[in-house]
């Protein structure tokens, strides 16, 4: 597959075969400059080996493709596994709830002001 400059993209198998991390992270971020995963549209195999092979998102700032492909990746996989472990998507979390509001220490109780547009008065309201 080429890219827009003409040059034929590498192959992800060939970037993950490079030993020396530094050389391989490198490679990867080129890869990645012109796609959002490692191979096709979406999160496959490929993504997940390559996942396999990083303990944690380069620290060069200069591999920011990685660095975005790591975070994203890490959401939906959680940390890095294993060669042995399997890699799944991360259940989801369940509904969250919010703490119950109340208001900051010392400070007067909330007064709404309506107007009623029909009578023309002004009404206050009164909150705890």
């Amino acid at each position: 597959m080429a890219d827009s400059s003409g040059q034929q993209a590498p192959d992800y198998r060939s970037i993950l075969s490079i030993s020396d991390e530094a050389a391989r992270a490198q490679a990867l971020n080129e890869h990645l400059s012109t796609r959002s995963y490692v191979q096709g549209y979406s999160l496959s195999q490929a993504d997940v080996d390559a996942f396999r092979q990083l303990s944690a998102p380069p620290a060069d700032p200069q591999l920011f493709h990685v660095a975005r492909w790591f975070r994203h990746i890490e959401a939906l996989l959680g940390s890095p596994c294993g060669k042995g472990q399997p890699c799944r998507l991360q259940a989801s979390k369940g509904r969250r709830v919010q703490p119950q509001w109340s208001p900051p220490a010392g400070t007067q109780p909330c007064r709404l002001h309506l107007y009623n547009s029909l009578t023309r008065n002004k009404c206050f309201l009164h909150f705890l």
